[in-house]
């Protein structure tokens, strides 16, 4: 238990700073892709909101995917609901449809799941620089470990290293940090983090103050403080960015650590400024001052970012958990979606953190997906399954899909084994809940009019936590995701 509570109380500073999805700083970042080796302009899709009364609303203007398919900018249609269990109404009211900036689209394979040694060990020669080596670090003596012993460590370049433990020390740039993987057995998720060795001191003036720790932090001091009834301007030190970059710099530094470890074909999706914030003894901010920048990374196809929702608020998954007694479902059957991100923090100096979850291994190149259904036939095909979709379980009178979208989704195709196809997505949201939590979720596939069914093996979920949020709203897939290595791939 000792490990695990470190791991997560480690992660927290990593996933604050990554997980800015709470606060209003963060922003959708649609500046560039890494493609292979390639760093390109991206788009995250074609903006195409425009309220209406009519069923469904067309720009002649819009092009790509968009005009070939004949997909609205914006859509308000009932769907019919006979046999369809409890539900009374359905409709599809949504005054965006997210398309791919792109003119086709395409499926890739990919394997994901534990990393092993092998991984491990190409994961850890990527990151860590290479002239001072990688070393497994001595877990049982963390809160001991004086830099002495750190030093005698990075002595012995060309040691032994034993691959398959979790618990590793490098340098990066010339500075130490301690990289560890994470898997079911003690967390909820499979992935690695890094974490500064040495935490920064506290400046003299912050000290004077009451502060003795430093941490980084993407969700907005000011915000925090502010929601505590404190007051901002007591403990405000300075609103510039220090490390001297902008949006566009920051991202571009975000993309160079990328490009330089060999995570490929991935996207940013959001980026938000970081704050070096100061603490007393008693967890309460008595300063902070902006420096650098957090970006999350997702995995991609082509270009475009994977649809990867959280599965766990989906209403005809969950309450079919009350039918288990009747033996005729396990709710572990069911693909909850792990939702393969990367996020990285910098200042203007120094890397101050990196989490992967459930990074995807590329096995082979893109193909064509063909052609697609238009919409009008993804409509048909959607109230063409709505009764054996609901029919059974639903916990809703009334179903409003108000997030639609044209994209792309990981099924299971095997052990390990997953493929990226082109789905239309209908999805209905909570007000409260960002588009990754949907309650009702069916999604159509886009090359045949069919159901893309979230059920797959039981087993690998039978041991599973089901409970993944803690800490108020910090979402603990322990730090965000997407593609892993160029030499992982």
């Amino acid at each position: 238990m000792r490990k695990r509570r470190w791991m997560i109380c480690a992660a927290l500073v990593c996933l604050a700073m990554a997980c800015g999805g709470c606060a209003d700083k963060k922003k959708e970042a649609n500046t560039a892709v890494i493609e292979g080796d390639d760093i390109k302009e991206y788009s995250s899709g074609t903006d195409t909101s425009r309220d209406t009364e009519k069923d469904a609303d067309y720009d002649d203007s819009v092009g790509g995917l968009a005009r070939t398919l004949s997909i609205p900018t914006s859509v308000s249609v009932d769907i019919p609901v006979e046999n369809c269990g409890t539900l009374e109404s359905a409709s599809i009211k949504a005054s965006e449809i997210k398309t791919p900036d792109a003119d086709k689209m395409y499926t890739k394979k990919f394997t994901m799941g534990s990393i092993g040694a092998e991984d491990r060990e190409t994961i850890l020669k990527s990151i860590f620089d290479e002239e001072d080596g990688v070393f497994e670090y001595p877990y049982d003596m963390k809160d001991s470990v004086t830099q002495e012993q750190r030093d005698e460590l990075f002595a012995h370049r060309g040691a032994d290293v034993d691959y398959s433990k979790d618990y590793f020390i490098g340098k990066i740039d010339g500075v130490e940090y301690i990289l560890y993987f994470y898997d079911l057995s003690w967390i909820s998720d499979e992935g690695f983090s890094i974490q500064l060795a040495v935490t920064d001191p506290v400046p003299e003036d912050m000290a004077d103050k009451g502060a003795t720790f430093t941490e980084y932090t993407s969700w907005d001091p000011a915000e925090l403080i502010t929601a505590n009834e404190g007051n901002p301007s007591d403990v405000q030190t300075d609103e510039s960015n220090m490390s001297g970059m902008d949006e566009d710099a920051g991202m571009v530094k975000a993309l160079d650590y990328m490009d330089k470890w060999g995570f490929n074909d991935v996207v940013p999706t959001s980026q938000s400024e970081l704050y070096r914030q100061y603490s007393d003894e008693y967890g309460e901010v008595v300063g902070y001052e902006k420096d650098g920048y957090s970006v999350t990374f997702q995995a991609s196809v082509n270009g475009q970012p994977l649809y990867q929702p959280d599965a766990f608020g989906i209403d005809t998954i969950s309450n079919q958990k009350n039918a288990e007694d009747s033996g005729s479902f396990s709710a572990e059957k069911y693909y909850y979606t792990e939702q393969s991100t990367y996020s990285i923090a910098f200042t203007g100096e120094k890397l101050t953190g990196f989490t992967c979850t459930w990074p995807m291994k590329s096995a082979g190149d893109i193909q064509d997906a063909g052609t697609l259904i238009t919409w009008d036939s993804a409509v048909t095909s959607l109230k063409g399954v709505m009764e054996s979709h609901f029919a059974d379980y639903t916990g809703y009178n009334s179903v409003e899909f108000n997030d639609v979208r044209l994209t792309y989704f990981r099924i299971k195709t095997g052990d390990g084994e997953y493929e990226a196809i082109p789905v239309y997505s209908f999805a209905q949201l909570d007000s409260d809940h960002s588009d990754t939590y949907p309650i009702q979720l069916v999604l159509i596939d886009a090359r045949d009019g069919s159901e893309v069914s979230m059920v797959q093996d039981e087993a690998r979920f039978l041991n599973r936590p089901q409970m993944s949020c803690i800490f108020g709203c910090v979402i603990v897939h322990v730090c965000l995701t997407t593609e892993s290595v160029h030499k992982y791939n």
